[in-house]
């Protein structure tokens, strides 16, 4: 009589090896993992996929937004990834008469001034902001699309004053 495996048991080795081996590669693929840089088009995605919505965060730099911090309720937490706003970062808003005004002052922590402020609330909206640095200008819309580079000021003014037209027009989301 010959003695062999049985199918039962070559799809258990099968299995159980290949189970080593996922856990062998997906750990030594989180460790090569670089962490994602930080910019004006993936500020928002990385915060909110970062924590949850229980409450709301602040994210906030100082040190012409090299350092930056996250307040969540009453912690302040240092930021630890890759940050690249570019150089000369300026951070605009539309007033009530739809005109570009650039916003110099965020207050100051511990004497220190605070150089870029970006708020993701509970209900997973944003700060609605538009960036500019020495190489591009961001509109960052603060609930519905995603953020996106531009040509120039004008036409991130344009995006914000559609966006908020959309917005109003509450039979568009019905």
């Amino acid at each position: 009589m010959k003695k062999a495996f049985t199918l039962i048991e070559l799809i258990i080795v099968v299995m159980i090896i290949s189970l080593v081996g996922f856990l062998v590669f997906s750990e030594a693929v989180k460790q090569t993992k670089r962490p994602d840089k930080l910019d004006p088009l993936t500020l928002s995605s990385t915060l909110k996929n970062s924590f949850s919505y229980s409450e709301d965060i602040e994210f906030f730099c100082i040190q012409n937004s090299k350092d930056c911090y996250i307040a969540k309720g009453a912690d302040i937490l240092p930021f630890k990834g890759n940050i690249d706003f570019g150089n000369n970062l300026e951070i605009y808003t539309i007033d009530k008469n739809n005109q570009l005004v650039q916003i110099e002052d965020f207050g100051r922590i511990k004497d220190k001034k605070i150089t870029f402020r970006y708020t993701i609330y509970a209900n997973g909206s944003t700060t609605q902001l538009i960036l500019s640095n020495d190489t591009a200008v961001y509109y960052l819309p603060s609930y519905f699309g995603e953020p996106k580079k531009v040509e120039d000021l004008d036409s991130a003014k344009k995006l914000w004053i559609k966006d908020e037209y959309n917005l109003k027009d509450s039979g568009n989301y019905y």
